[in-house]
């Protein structure tokens, strides 16, 4: 398993730019394709996916940035600006360019709570284990 990661990450931005390219797909699809559910089953759905796909996204950023080492305080900064910097961005187009879809404050709130998780769940991984060679 480790040497799978290995190979993934020897390439280390791709992880982060494939990520945001599939968050910005799943984002823009109109909102008459996605699956009608009631108010309530949607919204424990909807947020629970913001939170998951955003500490992703933190955390495909956080291992290229901080090269196997434990993350700098710059790197978190960086990482956590620009995940919940494009969590805002999502959130503004599909208020103003996706078709039948609506920018919400409150994803983007979910977006930078998953930022956060995603931070947290990264500290709790031992230093460079994504780097490290399977012995």
């Amino acid at each position: 398993m480790q040497l799978i990661i290995q190979k993934i990450f020897r390439y280390k931005w791709v992880p982060a730019i494939m990520w945001a390219l599939f968050i910005l797909v799943i984002c823009g699809i109109p909102g008459s394709m996605l699956p009608k559910q009631n108010f309530w089953q949607w919204l424990r759905f909807d947020k629970i996916v913001h939170l998951l796909v955003f500490g992703m996204q933190y955390l495909f950023l956080i291992i290229p940035l901080s090269a196997g080492k434990y993350p700098s305080k710059r790197s978190i900064i960086i990482a956590f600006a620009l995940s919940i910097g494009y969590g805002c961005f999502i959130e503004v187009l599909q208020e103003h360019v996706f078709t039948k879809r609506s920018g919400d404050w409150r994803d983007a709130l979910a977006n930078s709570l998953g930022v956060v998780i995603g931070w947290w769940f990264h500290k709790g991984l031992p230093t460079g284990w994504w780097i490290q060679p399977n012995k």
